[in-house]
């Protein structure tokens, strides 16, 4: 058997797993290049370098020091870092954002090594079978990755990598995270100064969810089963003090860190698109959007959605490529399947030829409207509580469906990325002032706080370096 008993790299105990460790290298190293596919690597190899420099120092201090661990930066803007079976490592440049020193990045780093070092993904894994199968396990496990055993365990990261691993198995983590950072000259309460990022992160996201009447999204599983305050926590990481090397000093590396997060791409990449103000501008397919005054634009890889304050309508947009050249109205009628479109009638922005009418999906009436631009169909589809609603809102739908153009010179420059800067706090110096030159929409005030480590109400001291957004 591939599986079986075998000796645990941290406790040092037999266990019962139902995946050697060379399916489990295996596993890693063919998920890995998913999530590369999915994700795409953040292209910026000094801060690569950096991320796998202190990596490399944390995992060297492990139980599993033989791997070879392999520390990646994700080009994405969630807030999150998670580990692979077999030494692949992952943090988000979303994560590093929020993170404000050296220490608290060798904590994330460490927390996902100790995953990978005790095993969780296996153990996770042969505890589902075991319960599913009753331990009849003979012939789950055939070496090779088309195999059930092999291709479950991929399912079974999903969800580990979105809600992390469990309570137990998630303290463990930080316990040995802690223990590798006290080896690597940590101080090991960088451990709780990265929870306490995190959790004031996912409390900004509830309060903005139930303010804007949506359910919250928070993105990161890591250390989400307990908050800093926790007492079994703190206890996990006081026990890593008996590591920490007599009279030495515990790196921080505070402003070295916040240096070579300069210029790090902040929010939203380039390829997907910027929002500004109320507009947005899309580089590569060379098009800009004028919303409603006031409406809360939320940019995705593959939509674009807009609420008004009131929360009583949402307009989504999509793209489609045109495969065969056929008027709006019979795209809508035909690739759409609106076979009940009312009221309908031709619409254009600018010289862009369009077609709009009504429909109803499920309870909720709908405005659907196609313009054309080059070879793709731009889709806006407007929704409301109800007819009444959607009178009152069409006009605000057309009118960005008819907004729908080319970018002009003077648009380009505002399709670059967001990215951070590093600036020297002066005398007097509040947030609230900070966020009106700041390019961020929706409580920039709060989203510069988290930032640097100052939610909810905190003020930078002067003197202190923290990073803006340009």
């Amino acid at each position: 058997m591939a599986g079986g008993c075998a000796q645990n790299p941290v406790s040092g105990t037999s266990e019962f797993v139902l995946m050697s460790e060379s399916d489990e290298i295996r596993v890693g190293r063919t998920s890995h290049r998913q999530i590369i596919r999915k994700y795409g690597v953040y292209e910026n190899p000094r801060l690569q370098a950096y991320v796998r420099k202190i990596g490399q120092r944390v995992v060297s201090k492990s139980h599993r020091p033989e791997l070879v661990y392999r520390f990646t930066i994700l080009d994405s803007e969630d807030v999150n870092a998670f580990a692979l079976p077999g030494g692949y490592i992952y943090i988000t440049r979303g994560m590093l954002a929020y993170l404000n020193s050296e220490a608290e990045l060798a904590a994330v780093l460490g927390h996902e090594a100790g995953h990978v070092t005790a095993r969780h993904s296996v153990r996770q894994y042969t505890a589902q079978q075991a319960t599913s199968l009753g331990l009849t396990i003979g012939g789950i496990l055939v070496p090779g990755l088309g195999t059930p055993g092999v291709s479950d365990l991929v399912n079974l990261l999903g969800g580990a990598l979105l809600r992390g691993y469990g309570r137990e198995h998630e303290l463990e983590a930080d316990r040995l995270g802690a223990e590798y950072l006290a080896k690597s000259g940590y101080d090991p309460e960088a451990m709780i100064g990265v929870i306490r990022v995190l959790k004031n992160h996912e409390l900004f996201e509830k309060q903005r969810a139930k303010e804007e009447d949506r359910e919250s999204k928070v993105y990161h599983g890591l250390f989400s089963t307990h908050p800093d305050n926790d007492t079994r926590l703190k206890e996990v990481i006081a026990s890593a003090n008996v590591f920490l090397q007599p009279n030495a000093s515990h790196k921080v590396g505070r402003n070295g860190f916040l240096t070579r997060l300069n210029g790090l791409v902040f929010g939203q990449g380039v390829q997907d698109g910027v929002v500004r103000g109320n507009g947005f501008y899309h580089r590569d397919l060379d098009f800009g959007l004028t919303f409603p005054a006031g409406w809360r634009v939320k940019n995705q890889p593959d939509k674009l959605t807009a609420q008004p304050r009131t929360n009583d309508a949402l307009l989504q947009i999509t793209v489609q490529d045109l495969n065969k050249r056929i008027p709006p109205r019979e795209f809508l009628r035909q690739r759409l399947k609106l076979k009940k479109l009312r009221n309908g009638k031709s619409v254009n922005a600018g010289r862009l030829p369009g077609y709009t009418g009504t429909v109803t999906s499920g309870s909720r009436p709908a405005r659907v409207t196609a313009i054309y631009y080059e070879d793709n169909a731009y889709i806006f589809v407007g929704s409301a509580k109800s007819e009444r609603k959607l009178r009152e809102y069409s006009p605000d739908f057309l009118a960005t469906a008819r907004s729908l153009h080319a970018l002009t010179s003077a648009e380009r420059p505002l399709t670059k990325a967001r990215r951070i800067t590093i600036t020297k706090v002066k005398t007097k110096t509040r947030y609230d002032e900070l966020a009106k030159k700041a390019p961020l929409l929706n409580y920039p005030t709060e989203q510069l706080r988290l930032l640097n480590g100052h939610y909810p109400h905190g003020e930078p001291r002067p003197g202190d370096w923290i990073k803006l957004v340009r």
